[in-house]
This record gives structure tokens, sequence and C-alpha cells, in this order.
């Protein structure tokens, strides 16, 4: 039986049309700026609704990043796990084309495809037409970017394969 490679995720969801709503993929695409062993894949995942499902259910880490509406001033970080969501069960759409992000979690987790998982979300200003984000979002990105960047170096330090190496 052989050992499974470990494999994080960092997936960037939304919608680069609607102006803060893209946020999620904004970020993914800073974080492919920056260099990662290929154990860390990013992907842009707009809004592939459903179609996320297939991109998870192979990792071993995933990092979701997406504009979270938690009521906060514009620009304001969130970090949690789908497990904090439990009691937000959505009610499953009739239409596969409006599947959100916390179904995908929700159905992910009812398939037991979903990995151990960490949802960063940035509070939108404005979701209208047009693809600049909001001057407060904007300002918070790199903030955003950082604190993945870390999650990502962190899991790392513990995942690495020249490490596991070093061990046997």
């Amino acid at each position: 039986m052989g050992t499974v490679t470990p494999r994080l995720l960092i997936l960037g969801v939304g919608n680069i049309l609607l102006q803060d709503e893209g946020v999620g993929v904004h970020a993914v695409k800073e974080l492919m700026k920056r260099t990662y062993p290929p154990e860390v894949e990013l992907i842009d995942g707009g809004t592939a609704g459903m179609d996320l499902l297939y991109l998870i259910e192979d990792v071993t880490q995933l990092i979701m990043i997406d504009a979270v509406n938690g009521d906060g001033a514009a620009g304001t970080i969130y970090k949690f796990e789908p497990e904090e969501l439990d009691e937000f069960i959505p009610n499953i759409s009739n239409s596969l084309h409006d599947i959100g992000v916390l179904e995908v979690l929700h159905l992910g987790k009812a398939m037991g495809v979903l990995p151990p998982t960490v949802v960063y979300g940035m509070q939108p200003a404005v979701i209208n037409w047009g693809t600049e984000l909001s001057p407060a979002v904007a300002a918070g990105l790199s903030n955003l970017v950082m604190q993945v960047d870390k999650d990502i170096e962190d899991w790392l330090a513990v995942n690495s394969p020249v490490k596991e190496a070093l061990q046997i």
C-alpha cells in the first residue's frame, strides 16, 4: 500500500465581474506571483459551483478564499472552518448553476471528499458590475494574501517531501 502524497489546494472563488465578489480570485492571482513547490496548487475557481467538488476530492488540505458577508467593516478578513457553519445548512437550489461555496462545502462533507479545510473570507464593500475591487477591499488584499501565504508556509513546514525524506 503506497503513501498518499500531501497536496494543498488554494482555491480562490468568486465573480470578478462583480467587483468585491471576486476577491478570492484576485487573492489567488496574487499568490500565483510567488513560487511554491508542486504539492501546492493554486486555482482560480471563479464561479465553478458544483465543479469545485472535482477539484477538492484528491487533495489532503484545502484553503478556500471568497467574499464573505460577516456584517463587518469592508475589508475585514474572516478565517473559519466549515464545521463552524454546520448550523447554516443551505437549501440546495433547484439549479446546479446556483450552487455556492457553502453548498459545495456541505456536499463535499456529505460525500466524504472534503479534506481538512480552512476558509478565508473578506467583507465586501461593493458588489456591482465592474472588474475593480473597491478601495477598502483592495487595501486589505495584501494582508489577506500574507495570511494565506503564512498558512501555506506552515503547511509546507509539516508536509514538505524533503522533511519526510529526512525522517525515513
